[in-house]
Order: structure tokens, then C-alpha cells, then sequence
């Protein structure tokens, strides 16, 4: 279906008919997709879109797929999906995720630069925690079709019970960063939609593939990977991942729920490395304050990642070698210790939450890491700023002297 970028495909309907055209071709290159039909129970005249219906036996595999907790089921059920992606199993019978990319964009690039290291990501001991391409199938077009692993999410992480579920779970998603940021990739919208777990069920029942995750945490055998590149851009090999400055504007993708302040006050640049440092931070922050009193140093760890002061933001790097310094040695009765992790979103902008919970001997051993408060410029500079005219006249002067 001759079009120039994925957007030229209007609706889902356009898109289920781009599929059903495609699965020739892509049959030819090993991948069978799953069969795309009308759901099974709708009345003639109700207006509904296809969606994919799933085989009946799923192959076992090594990473980088993730584990099928149900095998084989005896009926097909039904599972929906954006309409730029597919579900289908490659020649030997394993479970895979398609995506409809355009060939000019960033993520096109990136979804290269993961493929040409695609070894690192089949030995568990350098799985970089990122959900890799397994191909990418150019079309005579302006798009791609990448194929990955299937992966599942949510990854409900108010289930998490003990501590060392929680640093797991940490432990993932600072080295996948680590990995993007090595490769110069800035992710820029990282939040829960965009982490995926190395398991799924064949039938995709939600309610039953939670149950099974608690009991997958327990296996240690979890890993979690950052996913989604819609969002990030790749900048050159030489970018200073301190350093580097990119206008602001291009901060305002993605989801804003853990977005950092650091383009709120009329800023003229920012940097996207320390800006997914941040945003990662602050989703430990809004998720992981309970595993502080048995791991006290992750409140520096929060701070090191979060601190408005940029030049003393933590790398992705250097939160990966604080984090496993930190954790290296933790005896088995901390990490056994139970939690009941809950969302904390005053945690964010408070971090009064999470110091005041250890001791104070505890907190001044961390005085060092931990984040100062914000100034009283900011605030004064934040009340004009909720003012049309004077956010407006800010923003302009700022970039104007580059300030």
C-alpha cells in the first residue's frame, strides 16, 4: 500500500486492511500473523473493528523473548491492539510484536543501531533491559515493519512485596537507561506504559497474567525493559551526556507524569539525558519510597537523579555504579524485607518524604547527595510565569540571551 509515512494511514480500518495485505509478504519472510477478523459475538448491524485472535500453541524461547506462563490453550482469544502494531509468531512458532515505522524518523534509526547489537541481548548476564528489534522488514515504501518480542505489560508494580522485588525492578529499568544513553538515544517518555516484563500468557487475560507475574518476581528470573522509541531521538555518537543542550521544546513529548521541571521556568534548552535521568527518578520517587527505610541510601539515589541543579544530576552511568554499590551486599534479610509499595505522589516535589523516614544519623551520612531546595528566585520566577503575558515575555528573553 504505496504511502509516504505512517501517518498517511488514517484510521484503523486502513490499517487492518495495510495488515491483512502485508501477511503474504510477510509470510515470505518468516512471520505468520496472527488471524485478524470482526469479534466473534457483535450483532450485524454494530459498527466494530477487527482485532487479532491468537494461535492455539505458543514455541518457548530464551531471552531475548520473554516466558508464555500458558503454553497452549484449547480456544483463540480475542486481543486488540493500536492499529500500528500486530501480533504474529515467526517460522518457529514464537510469539512476536510487529510495528509499522517510517524509515526517516528517529526511531527507525534506533530500532538499526539496537539490531546491530543484537547478541548482547540473548545472555542474561548482558541483557541491556531495552525490548530489541528481531528485524526490520523494509518495504519498497517510507516504512518499515520491526518485529520484537512479545513482552507484556502492565507490569503492576503496587504488587511487589518484598525489597528485593523492588530493587529488581530498579536495577532493570537504570540499566536499560544506561544502555540507551551509551548509544546517545534519549528516551524522553518513560512511564509505567512504556515497561515491559519478560512474560505474558497466550490468552492475554490481564486479570489472570497478574497473578502469574507475583509468582514470576518470585522465580528471579524477572527482567524488565524499557520499550517504545516513538518518542526518543538519537543524537550523535560525540554528545556529552553532561552536557549536551537541545532546545526546550522538544521536551514537551510524551507523557507528562513524571516530567521534570527543568523547561518550566522559560528555560531556552535543556538536556534530554539528564532530563530521562530525572524522569526516571521520579517515577522510583512516586513508587519505591517504601524500600527506603531498609535501603536508606536509595533516598540519595532519588535526590542524585532528580536534583534541579544539573550540573550535580547523576548520568545514567553513575546511577548504575551508585545503585550497585549501594545494593551489592545487601543481606538476605533486608532483601526479604516485606513492603507494601503504594503510589506516593507527594514524594516528587517533596523529598522530605522519603528523608524523614530514616534515621538522623542516616540522613546526615548522605548529606552530600542530597538535593537543595528550590530557590526563592524560582518560585517568583514560577508565579509570573502562570501569567500569559509574562510566561510569554519570559520565555522570549530567556532564549534571547540564551539564559
Amino acid at each position: 500500500m504505496p504511502c509516504d509515512k505512517v501517518l498517511d494511514f488514517m484510521d484503523p480500518d486502513e490499517l487492518n486492511d495495510f495488515w491483512h495485505a502485508i501477511s503474504a509478504w510477510l509470510a515470505h519472510r518468516d512471520v505468520q500473523l496472527y488471524d485478524l477478523r470482526l469479534p466473534e459475538s457483535h450483532s450485524p448491524d454494530e459498527w466494530l473493528s477487527e482485532v487479532w485472535y491468537t494461535p492455539l500453541v505458543s514455541t518457548a524461547a530464551p531471552l531475548p523473548f520473554a516466558r508464555c506462563l500458558q503454553r497452549d490453550t484449547a480456544l483463540s482469544s480475542a486481543i486488540d491492539t493500536y492499529p500500528h502494531l500486530a501480533c504474529g509468531q515467526d517460522c518457529l512458532g514464537r510469539d512476536v510484536m510487529l510495528k509499522l515505522v517510517d524509515t526517516n524518523s528517529h526511531q527507525y534509526s534506533i530500532f538499526e543501531t539496537l539490531l546491530r547489537q543484537l547478541d548482547c541481548f540473548s545472555d542474561p548476564r548482558t541483557f541491556p533491559c531495552v525490548l530489541p528489534p528481531l528485524a526490520i522488514f523494509d518495504t519498497p515504501h517510507n516504512y518499515a515493519v520491526v518485529s520484537m518480542p512479545m513482552w507484556a505489560s502492565p507490569v503492576h508494580i503496587e504488587d511487589m512485596r518484598t525489597v528485593r522485588e523492588v530493587l529488581r525492578f530498579m536495577e532493570c529499568l537504570i540499566r536499560g537507561l544506561k544502555f540507551l544513553h551509551a548509544n546517545r538515544i534519549a528516551h524522553r517518555d518513560i512511564w509505567e506504559d512504556n515497561i515491559v516484563v519478560n512474560c505474558y500468557r497466550l490468552d492475554h487475560c490481564l486479570e489472570h497474567l497478574r497473578e502469574d507475574l507475583r509468582q514470576h518476581r518470585e522465580s528471579g528470573d524477572v527482567y524488565y525493559a524499557l520499550m517504545d522509541y516513538d518518542q526518543s531521538i538519537q543524537h550523535p555518537a560525540n554528545a556529552s551526556l553532561k552536557y549536551f543542550r537541545r532546545p526546550a521544546l522538544e521536551a514537551m513529548c510524551g507523557s507528562p507524569l513524571y516530567r521534570p521541571d527543568d523547561v518550566c521556568l522559560g528555560e531556552p534548552d535543556y538536556n534530554p539525558f539528564a532530563f530521562d535521568v530525572a524522569m526516571l527518578g521520579n517515577l522510583f520517587r512516586a513508587h519505591c519510597v517504601e524500600a527506603v527505610p531498609a535501603v536508606p541510601a536509595l533516598a540519595a539515589l532519588f535526590d542524585a537523579m532528580t536534583t534541579r541543579v544539573q550540573s550535580q544530576r547523576f548520568t545514567a552511568e553513575e546511577a548504575w555504579r551508585f545503585y550497585t554499590a549501594e545494593t551489592a551486599n545487601l543481606p538476605h534479610a533486608v532483601l526479604d524485607t516485606t513492603v507494601q509499595v503504594c503510589v506516593n505522589w507527594s514524594a516528587i516535589n517533596n523529598p522530605d518524604v522519603y528523608w524523614s523516614i530514616i534515621s538522623p544519623e542516616l540522613q546526615a551520612s548522605w548529606t552530600h547527595f542530597r538535593a537543595p531546595p528550590r530557590s526563592m528566585w524560582s518560585y517568583i520566577l514560577n508565579w509570573f510565569i502562570g501569567f500569559p503575558r509574562c510566561c510569554q515575555f519570559i520565555v522570549i528573553t530567556r532564549r534571547a540571551l540564551g539564559i
